[in-house]
C-alpha cells in the first residue's frame, strides 16, 4: 500500500478510484521475522505473494466484504463450508457482515507492541480487518488434538488452518 501514501494522506488524486496490487514477498528476516519456521509447517515459504485490493472513497466494507466473498468463492471455486473469516473483537460492523456468508471468529487485537508501530509515513498499523482462512481438513495433525483438546480452528499453530 505504500505506492498509494499520497492517495491515502489526501495529497494526491488519481485516474481511478480502485485499484489492486500483487506484491513478491521473500521471507528473510526483519520485523516480523519467522524464518525459522520455513519447511517446519505447510504454512511458512519463502517466497509468498500478497495481494491488495484498494478503493480511494468508491466502495467501503460492505463491498470489500462482498467482493472478497465472491473472489473466493466464485472465482477461485473454494467450498464456502471450508472457509472461516476472523476478525477483530471489536469489530461489530465486519462481524455481521461475514456472519451473513457463513462461518466466523472474533480474535484479539495483536499484541500492543505490534500494533503500535507505526508505518513508514506515520500511520498506526493494524486497523480493523478481517482474515480468510481454508480447512485443509481434519486429517491433518494437530497438537491439540492429539492432547485430546479440540482444535483452536485458525488460532491454531497446525496446519489444517490455511489463511488466504
Amino acid at each position: 500500500m505504500v505506492q498509494f501514501k499520497s492517495v491515502f494522506l489526501g495529497e494526491e488524486r488519481r485516474a481511478y478510484v480502485r485499484a489492486t496490487s500483487s506484491q513478491k514477498c521473500v521471507r528473510a528476516g526483519g520485523k516480523h521475522n519467522d524464518l525459522e519456521n520455513v519447511g517446519r509447517t505447510a504454512r511458512h515459504h519463502t517466497f509468498f505473494e500478497m495481494l491488495g485490493n484498494f478503493s480511494f472513497g468508491d466502495y467501503f466494507k460492505p463491498d470489500a466484504i462482498a467482493f472478497a466473498w465472491e473472489f473466493l468463492t466464485r472465482d477461485l471455486g473454494l467450498d464456502r463450508r471450508r472457509l472461516i473469516a476472523t476478525v477483530y473483537t471489536d469489530d461489530d460492523d465486519a462481524f455481521a457482515l461475514w456472519k451473513r456468508r457463513g462461518r466466523i471468529r472474533r480474535r484479539p487485537r495483536p499484541a500492543p507492541g505490534r500494533e503500535g508501530q507505526l508505518l513508514p509515513w506515520g500511520h498506526r498499523a493494524l486497523r480493523p480487518c478481517s482474515e480468510v482462512h481454508f480447512h485443509q481438513g481434519d486429517h491433518i495433525a494437530c497438537a491439540e488434538v492429539a492432547a485430546g483438546r479440540p482444535c483452536l480452528g485458525p488460532a491454531c499453530e497446525c496446519d489444517r488452518w490455511l489463511e488466504v
